[in-house]
Parts: structure tokens; C-alpha cells; sequence
């Protein structure tokens, strides 16, 4: 139940063969004019809503729908305002991400095993024979065993 209730009208409805019931209503005390009393101008009901009375229905639909309208604009402005924002954000980080790219794939290219061994060998450091350039292999890949060809003999290490 809510805490809020409105009150109920006393409303019975009539039974079938019975005359509708009326309400009843207590006569309202109507207050002799006294001379001194003036009447007003205006209804009594227009003076209490003050400037609000006075304007029409129509005028104030026509403000509010152009208030209305007033703050969609708004909103919509500020929205694009924002994908505008967020496309040009988009452009550089792809733009940073292609200059990335670049500099890894130059980068990459100084340390590959053949370009280690000319300048190792330019430094007189190693003197290869041969380069071999062994293909590349994931670290999550499972290598197989190492395959030997030829003969060893099986010795004991214990001498008895």
C-alpha cells in the first residue's frame, strides 16, 4: 500500500430496479454585498494566477515546443561536437600506430642473425663459415624430439 493515498469519492452505484442515488450537497453560504464592497474587474480566479492567466494556451504550447526544440538542438550540437572530437583522436592514434609499425619493421631488420654476423664480422670478432638462417617457431609450439642418426655405444658408467 502506498503511504500516499488520495481520498475516495463516495460513489455507490445503483442497484437494478432502484432510482439513481444523488449525492448529497451541503448549499454553499452566499454573503450579502455590503455597500462598501466593490466588485473587481477581473474574476476573482485570474487575479490569484497573476501572468501566467493572461497569456493563452496557444502561446504557451508554441514556448514550450520551441524550448524544447531549443534544447535538442543543443544536445544534438554537443553530440556531434563530440564525434567530431573522437574521429580526429581516431585518425592519430591510427596514424601512431602506422608510424609504430614502421620503426618496429626498420628496427627488426638490424638484428636479424645475418646482418649480427657481417658486423661482427667487420669488428673481426667471429669468422663464420656459414650462415644459417633457422625459420621461426612460436614459443607456445611443442618441438619434437631431436632425431640422431648415426651409432653411439651404450657403456655402463659403473664399473663392477
Amino acid at each position: 500500500m502506498s503511504v500516499v493515498s488520495l481520498p475516495r469519492r463516495d460513489v455507490t452505484f445503483p442497484r437494478a430496479g432502484t432510482a439513481p442515488a444523488r449525492p448529497r450537497v451541503r448549499p454553499t453560504p452566499r454573503r450579502a454585498p455590503t455597500p462598501t464592497t466593490r466588485r473587481e474587474s477581473r474574476p476573482r480566479h485570474a487575479s490569484s494566477q497573476g501572468r501566467l492567466a493572461s497569456i493563452s494556451v496557444v502561446k504557451k504550447s508554441v514556448a514550450i515546443v520551441s524550448v524544447a526544440v531549443t534544447l535538442s538542438l543543443f544536445g544534438s550540437m554537443l553530440e556531434t561536437n563530440r564525434q567530431v572530437q573522437l574521429h580526429q583522436l581516431q585518425s592519430q592514434v591510427l596514424q601512431e600506430q602506422s608510424t609504430y609499425a614502421t620503426q618496429v619493421g626498420s628496427l627488426t631488420g638490424l638484428s636479424t642473425p645475418s646482418v649480427v654476423v657481417t658486423q661482427a664480422n667487420s669488428l673481426h670478432l667471429v669468422n663464420p663459415t656459414s650462415v644459417t638462417q633457422v625459420p621461426a617457431t612460436s614459443l607456445d609450439a611443442i618441438l619434437p624430439l631431436p632425431k640422431f642418426s648415426g651409432y653411439a655405444p651404450v657403456t655402463s658408467r659403473t664399473q663392477r
